[in-house]
C-alpha cells in the first residue's frame, strides 16, 4: 500500500492554491450547457428590452433590462413565466397605491411618508404569509408603489406619466423576456411533462423502498426518510411551474399533488405501524409470516414501475393482501382450540389481539398505498375530460410576519430621518430602495445569509458600473455598440445565477447593474451624479441590513425553538379544531418539518438532525391518530362509554403545556388501553370490536410518540443545548 506523501514545499503548496482558485471560477470559463443557455437567453432578452426602450425614447430605459434579470430564474422556465406574470400584477398594483397616496396627501410630507411606508410594511407582512410567487407580487406592489411615489415628491403633478412609464418598463421587461424565452424553449412540454413524471417516481420508488423496510424492522429507514420528505416537499412545489410549462391543458399537476400527499400519509402509516412493531413484543408468528409476502410484492411493483411497465396487476395482489389482513382479523374472533396452561393461554390472547392491531394498521397502510400508486398513475397516463382539482393552503407564518412588517417600517422610517436631515435630493430614492431591500429580503427563510449576499454584489455591481461608465460607454455611439461592451459582463451575471454557490451575489449583481450605468437616451452621467445614485443605493441596502440585524436577529435555535412551538400549538389544537383534514395536517406538518431541517444545515451533530427529524415525526404520527380518533367519537358505530373513554385523552391533550410535561397523557392512554382491551373481550358486535382495535392501535401510538419525545415537546427551552455548531 502506497503510503501518503504530504505536500512539504512552498511551491507545491502555491501551486494547490492557484489550481483551487482557478477552479473555483469554472463556472465562468467551462460552465454547464443549461448555465451558458440561461445567460445567453436573458442577456438577449435585456438587451431587447434595453433597446426596444431607447427607441420609445423612455425617460428611464434602465428599468427595462432590471426587470428581466429580477424575473430570471434558471431553474425552470415555468418558474420564469410564473414570476414575470405576478411581477406584472403586482406593479399594476403598485402603481395604483401610488397614484392613491401622492393624490390624498398634498402638502403633508410626514403623513405621506408614514402612510407609504406602512402601506410597504403591509405589503411585506402578506407576502410573507404567501407562498411562490404570489409572494413576490405583494412584496413587488409595496416597493413599487414606494418607488414611483417617493420619485414624484419633487413633481407631483407629473405622478401619472411617472407611474405609466414605470409601469411601462416592468410591462415591457416582461415582454422581452417571454418572448425571447420562447426562442430558446424546445420540447418545452415534453421535457416538464418527463421531469414531473422521473420527480413522481422518486418518490414512489423511495417511499416504497422506505415501507419495505419499516415493516421488516430496518430502523434506519425512519432516518433516511428524512431526505424522502425533503424531495416531497420540494416536488410539490415545483408541480405548478411544471404544469405552466405543460400549457395546463390537463390535470397532470392535481394528480401529481394528490399523489405526494399521499405519499406523505402512507410514510406516517408506516412509521406508524414500525413503532407498534417495536411496542408490541408478545405475538404469534402469522404476522411475522405475513410480512415477506407484502415485501415481495412491494419489490415486484418497485421493478414494474421502475421499467414503466404497466403495474396494474401487482396493485391488485397487494390489494389482495390488504383483505387478507381484514380477513385475518375477522377468523381471529372466533375461537380456537388451544391445549395449555392458563397463564400462556391468556398470553396466546393478548398476542392475537396484538396481532389484530398490526394487521389492523398494515390494512391501513396498503388502502393509503393503493391512493398513492392510483394518483401516480393518473398523473402519468392523463385522460381526456377529467375535471379533478386537488388544492391544499399552505401553513400561515404569522409570527414571521409580523417581525418582517416591523423591520421593513422601522428600517424606511429611519432612511426618512435621514432623507430630512440631510435634505439629500437622493432621500426618496433611498427611502424607496431601502423598502425595496427589506421586501427581497423577507421573501427568504434565513436572511441573515441573503444580507451579506445581496451587499457583495451591489459593490460588484458598483465597481463594473464605475469601469463601463467613465471608460467604455463615452465611446459607444450606437445600441449595437452598447450591446456588445455590455454583453460580458451581464454574461457573468448570467452564469452566477446559474450556479448555486453565487447565485445570491449574481441576483444582485445583475439586477443592479443597469441602475449602476444610468442608461439614458442622449444623457452622460457625470462623476457626481453616478456618486449620487450609487450612494442612494448602498444606503438603501445598508438600512435593510441594519434592520435585519437589530429587529429580531436571525438564530436558529431561536427559529427551531418557535417551530417546536408551532407543532405544539397546532397539536394541542387538533382536537377541538373545528376542520382540520388528514392530509392537511400532513402537509402542514411535513412543511415544518422540512423547513427546520434546513435551520439544520450548518449543524454538524447527526445526532442532533436525527433527534428533531424523529421529534417532528413523532409531532405528524399523533396529530394523524388524534384525527383519526375524533373520527370515530364522531361517527355512531362505537358505543357512548367507548367515546367517552376517547374524549377523556383528547380532552387532556388540549390542556398540554409548553414544559414536556405528558406523563399525566402517557397514563392516561395507557389506562384507556388496559379498559377497552378489557372491553373488547366481552363485546358482540364485531364492527364495534374492529373499532376498538383501532382506537388501541391510534393510543399506542400516541402514548409511545409521547413517552420516546417528551424533550424535543418541552419548548420551554432549547433542544439539545450540547450542540457546539450553532
Amino acid at each position: 500500500m502506497a503510503s501518503f506523501q504530504p505536500v512539504t514545499s512552498w511551491m507545491e503548496k502555491h501551486l494547490l492554491l492557484r489550481k483551487d482558485f482557478i477552479k473555483s471560477f469554472e463556472w465562468i470559463y467551462a460552465p454547464s450547457s443549461s448555465a451558458f443557455l440561461f445567460a445567453l437567453r436573458t442577456t438577449i432578452a435585456s438587451f431587447l428590452a434595453l433597446a426596444i426602450a431607447l427607441w420609445l425614447q423612455m425617460d428611464s430605459p434602465k428599468w427595462a433590462p432590471m426587470t428581466v434579470w429580477v424575473c430570471a430564474r434558471n431553474t425552470s422556465r415555468g418558474e420564469t413565466i410564473s414570476k414575470a406574470y405576478w411581477r406584472a400584477v403586482g406593479t399594476v398594483f403598485g402603481v395604483i397605491a401610488a397614484i392613491f397616496f401622492v393624490a390624498v396627501f398634498p402638502q403633508q410630507a410626514w403623513l405621506f411618508d408614514l402612510t407609504v411606508s406602512l402601506f410597504v410594511a403591509i405589503c411585506v407582512w402578506f407576502g410573507t404569509c404567501m407562498q411562490s410567487f404570489k409572494a413576490y407580487a405583494m412584496v413587488l406592489a409595496g416597493y413599487t408603489c414606494a418607488i414611483i411615489a417617493f420619485g414624484s415628491v419633487n413633481n407631483p403633478d407629473g405622478i401619472f406619466m411617472l407611474a405609466m412609464s414605470r409601469g411601462t418598463y416592468i410591462l415591457l421587461g416582461v415582454f422581452a423576456d417571454s418572448f425571447v424565452g420562447r426562442i430558446f424553449d424546445f420540447n418545452l412540454d415534453s421535457n416538464a411533462r418527463k421531469e414531473l413524471n422521473d420527480n413522481l417516481l422518486f418518490a414512489i420508488k423511495g417511499t416504497l423502498h422506505s415501507i419495505s423496510k419499516m415493516i421488516s424492522g430496518d430502523e434506519k429507514a425512519i432516518v433516511s426518510s428524512q431526505e424522502l420528505f425533503t424531495s416531497i416537499v420540494n416536488f410539490n412545489n415545483l408541480i405548478e411551474f411544471r404544469q405552466i410549462e405543460m400549457n395546463g391543458h390537463d390535470h397532470t399537476g392535481d394528480h401529481a399533488h394528490a399523489a405526494l400527499f399521499s405519499v406523505t400519509a402512507v410514510l406516517s402509516r408506516g412509521m406508524g405501524l414500525a413503532t407498534q412493531m417495536s411496542h408490541f413484543k408478545n405475538l404469534t408468528h402469522d404476522f411475522e409470516k405475513f410480512i415477506p409476502f407484502v415485501q415481495d410484492r412491494l419489490d415486484k411493483l418497485i421493478n414494474r414501475i421502475e421499467q414503466e411497465q404497466d403495474f396494474k396487476h401487482e396493485q391488485r395482489r397487494l390489494n389482495k393482501l390488504r383483505w387478507e389482513c381484514r380477513q385475518y382479523i375477522t377468523d381471529s374472533f372466533y375461537e380456537k382450540k388451544y391445549s395449555g396452561s392458563i397463564e400462556d393461554y391468556e398470553k396466546y390472547k393478548e398476542a392475537i389481539f396484538n396481532d389484530r392491531i398490526l394487521f389492523r394498521t398494515l390494512s391501513e397502510l396498503l388502502g393509503e398505498l393503493q391512493v398513492t400508486l392510483d394518483e401516480y398513475y393518473k398523473s402519468t397516463h392523463p385522460i381526456s375530460n377529467d375535471h379533478f382539482k386537488f388544492h391544499v393552503n399552505p401553513p400561515l407564518n404569522y409570527d414571521l410576519a409580523w417581525k418582517n412588517g416591523i423591520r421593513t417600517l422601522m428600517a424606511m422610517l429611519a432612511a426618512c430621518i435621514m432623507w430630512y436631515i440631510t435634505g439629500w435630493d437622493k432621500g426618496g430614492t433611498t427611502v424607496a430602495l431601502v423598502g425595496m431591500g427589506c421586501a427581497r429580503f423577507c421573501l427568504f427563510e434565513n436572511p441573515s445569509a441573503v444580507t451579506w449576499g445581496w451587499l457583495k454584489g451591489s459593490l460588484w455591481a458598483l465597481f463594473v458600473g464605475w469601469t463601463l461608465t467613465f471608460y467604455f460607454i463615452p465611446s459607444v455611439t450606437s445600441i449595437e455598440m452598447l450591446c456588445a461592451v455590455l454583453f460580458i459582463p451581464t454574461m457573468i451575471g448570467g452564469l452566477g445565477i446559474a450556479y448555486p454557490k453565487t447565485l445570491g451575489v449574481s441576483a444582485s449583481y445583475a439586477s443592479y447593474l443597469p441602475y449602476m450605468i444610468g442608461l439614458d437616451n442622449g444623457v452622460r452621467l457625470d462623476e457626481i451624479s453616478f456618486f449620487n445614485n450609487s450612494l442612494s443605493l448602498f444606503m438603501g441596502i445598508i438600512f435593510s441590513i441594519v434592520s435585519f440585524k437589530i429587529f429580531y436577529p436571525y438564530s436558529p435555535l431561536k427559529t427551531r425553538l418557535h417551530m417546536r412551538q408551532t407543532l405544539l400549538k397546532r397539536l394541542r389544537s387538533l382536537p377541538t379544531a373545528l376542520k382540520c383534514n388528514p392530509r392537511i395536517w400532513l402537509f402542514q406538518t411535513t412543511e415544518l418539518l422540512v423547513t427546520m431541517m434546513r435551520q439544520l444545515n450548518t449543524t454538524q451533530n447527526t445526532k442532533v438532525v436525527q433527534a428533531y427529524h424523529f421529534g417532528a415525526l413523532a409531532v405528524m404520527m399523533i396529530g394523524l391518530n388524534i384525527l383519526r380518533l375524533r373520527s370515530m367519537i364522531a361517527q355512531d358505530i362505537v358505543t357512548d362509554d367507548i367515546k367517552i373513554l376517547l374524549k377523556i385523552v383528547l380532552r387532556r391533550i388540549t390542556r398540554f403545556n409548553m414544559h414536556g410535561s405528558y406523563g399525566r397523557t402517557v397514563v392516561m392512554a395507557h389506562n384507556v388501553i388496559r379498559r377497552l382491551r378489557k372491553r373488547e373481550k366481552t363485546e358482540k358486535n364485531l364492527a364495534v370490536r374492529m373499532e376498538m382495535i383501532a382506537a388501541i392501535s391510534c393510543l399506542t401510538i400516541i402514548a409511545d410518540s409521547l413517552e420516546k419525545n417528551a424533550s424535543f415537546l418541552d419548548v420551554n427551552h432549547y433542544f439539545l443545548l450540547n450542540e457546539k455548531w450553532d
